[in-house]
């Protein structure tokens, strides 16, 4: 038996295997939100916007 909390050893694993090595968090998807709702993003139609630390391109 360990010491560890059943779910916490596979999310530091989880995260050590991301693209840029560690996991989201939520303020991660609130900055692309705020953008999306922001002028910035005026001229964005259609698009599938990935915030996952790279996970879909590898």
């Amino acid at each position: 038996m360990t010491s560890h909390k059943p779910g916490k050893i596979s999310l530091e694993v989880v995260g050590e295997e991301v693209p840029m090595g560690s996991m989201g968090k939520p303020k991660d998807i609130a900055k692309v939100a705020l953008f999306l709702v922001s002028d910035l993003s005026a001229y964005i139609t259609c698009q599938t916007i990935n915030v996952d630390s790279g996970n879909v391109l590898s």
